[in-house]
């Protein structure tokens, strides 16, 4: 029998598996690749568990549950891809804006056919109610891309509109400001340990009253020029509030809040950030602008 033989010969006979447990080697029917069952075999040992090549484990053994990297890496790519889209999209932008500058009969064209700018705000409003309220139609490409890149220019235009109704020194004036307030909010949303996306329902409130408030600053000015000091405070309350806005929206980008954007909407969230820049620029050239002649 096996325990008669003496003890060098057992250990030839015995290969090595990091499993063998002697205890159970007296047990008949029993073999050593019997604790190796279900995992795949290491080529270089046969008799050894490759456990790395299971699906369930990472490098080195540990589980993958156990692995933090894997919804940082997630994150990571989630606002680099963010912020290239609202790059992008400001590019554009800022280019349709500075076309009426350039090419003076553009700019005739745009400052006589004002009823276009109603156009394009209408498309605007469709295709962002359409990509906020479908979620199918913000995941799903190339209809994320297509109503993308329909909003960019609806807003792109209303944006170059506007622009020519001042003169060029207001509009790049506001948008330093605006590069430089945007900037500076952004860093500090991301810097920050307090949690403004807390605070969301406040803004909502806010946005509300002031809503309210800019249909009366705007029927006080058709009506009384001379109160245009009324939309002015408008247009200052209005940028503040765009401006918190921006950073409650780099907070839910960035993850780790109360509350925060899925990764699956970038598209969602590189809207959100645009527009919010945007109705700063707009707001502050309500205020600072100088008509042109």
């Amino acid at each position: 029998m096996a325990y008669n033989q003496p003890y060098g010969q057992q250990q030839q006979q015995q290969p090595f598996n990091p499993g063998y447990n002697p205890n159970y080697q007296s047990a008949p029917g029993w073999t050593n690749t019997t604790y190796n069952q279900g995992y795949p075999q290491n080529p270089q040992n046969p008799n050894m568990a490759s456990y790395n090549a299971d699906p369930g484990y990472a490098e080195g053994g540990m589980a993958k549950e156990n692995v933090n990297f894997t919804n940082a890496s997630i994150r990571a790519g989630f606002i680099r891809k963010v912020f290239t889209w609202v790059t992008i999209m400001l590019a554009v932008v800022a280019v349709m804006s500075v076309l009426p500058f350039i090419h003076t009969e553009l700019k005739s064209f745009v400052y006589q056919n004002f009823g276009l700018y109603y156009v394009s705000y209408v498309t605007f409003l469709v295709v962002y109610i359409a990509l906020v309220c479908c979620e199918n139609v913000r995941r799903s490409f190339p209809s994320n891309l297509i109503c993308t890149a329909i909003l960019t220019l609806a807003i792109g235009y209303m944006t170059m509109m506007i622009c020519t109704r001042y003169d060029v020194v207001s509009v790049a004036l506001c948008f330093v400001i605006t590069a430089v307030c945007c900037g500076t909010i952004v860093i500090f949303a991301m810097q920050t340990k307090y949690d403004l996306t807390s605070m969301i329902g406040i803004a909502f409130i806010f946005s509300m009253v002031l809503m309210v408030f800019g249909l009366i600053a705007i029927m006080s000015i058709m009506f009384f020029p001379q109160l245009r000091f009324v939309y002015q405070i408008y247009a200052a309350l209005a940028a503040l509030l765009f401006m918190f806005y921006l950073a409650i929206d780099v907070q839910m980008i960035m993850g780790g809040r109360k509350f925060e954007i899925s990764p699956e909407d970038h598209v969602f969230a590189a809207i959100q950030v645009f527009l919010d820049i945007i109705y700063i620029f707009w707001m502050l050239l309500s205020l600072f602008g100088s008509s042109s002649n």
